[in-house]
């Protein structure tokens, strides 16, 4: 008899080091796929950063806010780019004793900063687009239009030089919507330089640049929403511990009650989970919890497990 054993929970959590051969060399594969998007990315970052500023400072020498405002824009995608880079380059280093695990959660934390900053450069463009329509000004027409048609051709190639990258990583499709979003900017720039320089009418540009703001601030809303809710350990989006708590009663008979649940993520692909598990005693051992991580896993995407069993 090993009765004094049923009153010792089993507690297992699931280390996030590597050290299964294949394994390793699957992550040596996909870091070469990311080095691979990594250069194009940042290729394309530095492209953007460099025509950017030609757009905000020639807005503002040809006194349009639209052009100013799709510089922004663009400048949005820079650091989006920037990120992304950042993430790829972050990601890479490995856990250790102090950051246990690894550094996954920069990317969050500089996507917070990105989103907050640019909801205070949104509200800026506002205000000067309603103080435009209130104290109309005039604006270089001609010049408005080669500005933004340069922007444009330097979009479409950027657009390009993403396109043919990864579009399986996230990084990469996030970076290349950023950029259909910004072709589409400079357009409408260019569709209201016309206008101005044939009819005159200015107001066009206050409107394009609220346009453009809005469209930025949508974007930089959800990212620092999504991003502080994984900041404050919230569950992440599409998980419910509801459901799953449900679906684990169902699926193993043996299981009595499951409680204590937290769920988090590190990053998005990273999803934690905490738990304890009530059970009779014969079904109180390893392959108990290696079915139930492994259910979690393959069912719930929930990579990494700690459960603890009690005995009834």
């Amino acid at each position: 008899m090993h009765n004094h054993h049923h009153h010792h929970p089993i507690e297992e959590a699931t280390p996030l080091t590597c050290n299964d051969p294949d394994e390793l060399s699957l992550h040596s594969q996909v870091n070469h796929g990311h080095s691979h998007s990594q250069k194009k990315v940042m290729i394309a970052a530095i492209i953007t950063a460099s025509y950017m500023l030609v757009e905000i400072f020639g807005g503002l020498w040809v006194n349009s806010i639209a052009l100013v405002a799709d510089g922004v824009h663009m400048l949005t995608d820079a650091m989006a780019l920037a990120v992304a880079w950042w993430g790829f380059q972050i990601a890479k280093k490995p856990a250790n004793a102090k950051m246990t695990y690894g550094y996954q959660r920069f990317q969050i934390l500089t996507a917070f900063v990105n989103g907050f900053t640019l909801l205070l450069i949104v509200a800026a463009i506002i205000v000067m687009a309603i103080q435009r329509f209130l104290e109309p000004q005039e604006i270089m027409g001609k010049e408005m239009f080669i500005i933004a048609v340069i922007g444009l051709l330097n979009n479409l190639f950027v657009f390009w030089i993403l396109h043919s990258g990864n579009q399986n990583n996230m990084n990469m499709r996030g970076a290349t919507l950023h950029f259909l979003g910004d072709t589409l900017g400079s357009v409408a720039v260019i569709v209201g330089a016309i206008l101005i320089y044939y009819t005159g009418w200015t107001p066009i540009d206050p409107i394009l640049s609220i346009l453009m703001a809005t469209i930025i601030g949508i974007g930089a809303y959800r990212l620092t929403r999504e991003s502080a809710h994984i900041l404050l350990e919230g569950v992440p989006a599409g998980y419910e511990i509801k459901s799953i708590k449900e679906d684990l009663l169902q699926q193993f008979d043996f299981l009595n009650d499951v409680y204590h649940i937290h769920l988090w993520a590190i990053a998005e692909d990273q999803v934690m989970m905490t738990l304890h598990a009530k059970t009779d005693l014969e079904n109180i051992n390893e392959s108990t919890i290696q079915d139930i991580k492994q259910y979690l896993n393959n069912e719930h995407k929930v990579h990494h497990v700690t459960l603890q069993l009690v005995g009834v």
